[in-house]
């Protein structure tokens, strides 16, 4: 059962993983069956959004599991411990590896667990991969003790030291125990109702690019609106005093003002317009890493994941969407090269060089200011400490407007600085560029998956702890 892309919801659903393990012999199979297969049926019911299930196809419950999935419509993963010419060497007879083989094929996903140990090592590893990604497990497991490595026993209790719900069918009387969960049921994740519609994986991309896109400006347009009229309303006190225009209204006309510059703030936190575009922009640059490096990674181990911990569920639930492409590895490569590396590359040197840029400018501006500040402050003193008058216009000007206003003119700048980051993009834009040409070179020599999928993880893993860093404050980063 391939799984089809173009069937999905407009709307990106969870994905919940349901992982098994179980015993290879079983007193009563069809007992064990029926268990299963209510168990997975009210499972199903229970969440909201996509299930699937995941587990190895050794003989026995496994194969049960399997068919329990294919039965109730349900796509499946497949971790297996072995290569296939290695895991026949597991079954009694070709009857039994002629049915396992079966099952794996109509997997949407097959994987190899990694490390390429041998038994009982790699059953070991196998179970780890399917209780590292599942929502929730289910075995079939007698309650005795395990009889080695990477048994049922072992795999129940690490289930329960980490925490993961799960629910236990017992092989010997097929009784379905309750489910053992610190969540009440029905399942719900709030976090993928705000998602637009989209077709697929790449326009729901785009999409959240785009409204991401139209977030920020205003977002940051309201803040540096608030902090410009903070610093106008001091500016416009200097004028009015200094020039004597209006002594008496100037302290009103500076309340107003400030007045409308606390309202901005408010305005962006009443409609969450930085929290939204923190969550778009987030979401778009995931999917952004995803869409071009999936095919260098486990299906639901998705590079991001790593550091992204609270967006997982996002990050496979758009994996599982991508499943069944079929592109060679040469053809990913040159794909990341292109849409991925050299996208970012540039990215990264014009934004770099435009904050350099912008930084320059607003760093002299903000040294005139301050120089001219402690100038004309100081004359302001030796004015006081020596009793001389100058001209009216002068004394205006040079001794009670300029002092009041630059100060407000430096502060304003610094502000500026901070609010748009172009001293951190100045500066670290422009070393990932240098750090990403190198990585580029790498990529560009391998000649095998391997190779082209390890240079592959550099990229992604400078590029996501540099989006990591930048958004650690969305205050969700686990």
């Amino acid at each position: 059962m391939q799984h089809d892309p173009s069937s999905s919801s407009q709307v990106l659903q969870r994905l919940w993983i349901l992982g098994f393990a179980g015993h290879r012999t079983l007193a009563d199979p069809a007992a064990i069956a029926q268990a299963i297969r209510e168990a997975v049926g009210n499972f199903k019911s229970q969440v909201e959004g996509e299930v699937i299930g995941r587990c190895s196809a050794t003989s026995g419950a496994d194969l049960l599991f399997l068919e329990a999935c294919r039965d109730a419509g349900l796509a499946y993963s497949v971790v297996l411990p072995f290569p296939d010419e290695r895991f026949r060497q597991d079954f009694e007879s070709d009857a039994d590896w002629a049915h396992a083989k079966s099952l794996i094929d109509a997997a949407d996903c097959v994987e190899i667990a990694p490390g390429h140990e041998g038994a009982p090592e790699a059953y070991h590893l196998t179970a780890r991969e399917i209780l590292d990604v599942s929502d929730a497990m289910l075995f079939v497991w007698d309650g005795e003790p395990g009889r080695g490595l990477g048994g049922t026993e072992e795999s129940v209790q690490d289930t329960r030291e980490r925490g993961v719900p799960c629910q236990i069918i017992d092989s010997k009387t097929a009784r379905l125990g309750a489910f053992e969960t610190a969540r009440a049921f029905p399942w719900k994740d709030e976090s993928f109702k705000d998602l637009p519609p989209a077709r697929d994986v790449e326009d729901l991309f785009r999409r959240l690019d785009q409204r991401a896109m139209t977030g920020a400006p205003k977002s940051r347009i309201l803040a540096a609106g608030s902090i410009t009229l903070n610093q106008i309303a001091t500016v416009i006190y200097g004028v009015l005093v200094a020039f004597s225009l209006g002594v008496d209204d100037a302290p009103f006309v500076k309340f107003l003002i400030i007045s409308l510059a606390a309202v901005l703030p408010w305005i962006g936190t009443r409609q969450r317009i930085r929290e939204r575009w923190l969550e778009d922009r987030i979401r778009a640059e995931l999917l952004r890493s995803l869409v071009a490096s999936f095919g260098f990674s486990s299906p639901l181990r998705p590079f991001a994941a790593d550091l992204f911990l609270a967006d997982t569920a996002f990050l496979r639930s758009a994996a599982w969407k991508l499943v069944g492409r079929n592109r060679s590895w040469a053809e990913d490569k040159e794909f990341y090269l292109k849409e991925r590396l050299d996208g970012q590359i540039a990215y990264l040197n014009s934004k770099g060089g435009v904050a350099k840029r912008k930084l320059a400018r607003y760093q002299k501006v903000f040294k005139l200011a301050s120089l001219g500040a402690m100038i004309f402050g100081g004359a302001e003193v030796l004015k006081g400490r020596f009793h001389f008058e100058p001209p009216v216009w002068v004394d205006a000007i040079f001794l009670h407007c300029l002092p009041s206003v630059l100060p407000a003119v430096a502060a304003w700048c610094l502000s500026m600085i901070a609010l748009f980051e172009y001293k951190r993009r100045s500066s670290l834009y422009l070393q990932m560029v240098d750090r990403l040409q190198v990585r580029r070179m790498e990529l560009t020599s391998a000649r095998s998956q391997v190779t082209a999928a390890a240079a592959i993880r550099k990229c992604e893993r400078l590029l996501l702890t540099e989006l990591w860093e930048w958004s650690d404050a969305r205050g969700k980063r686990s």
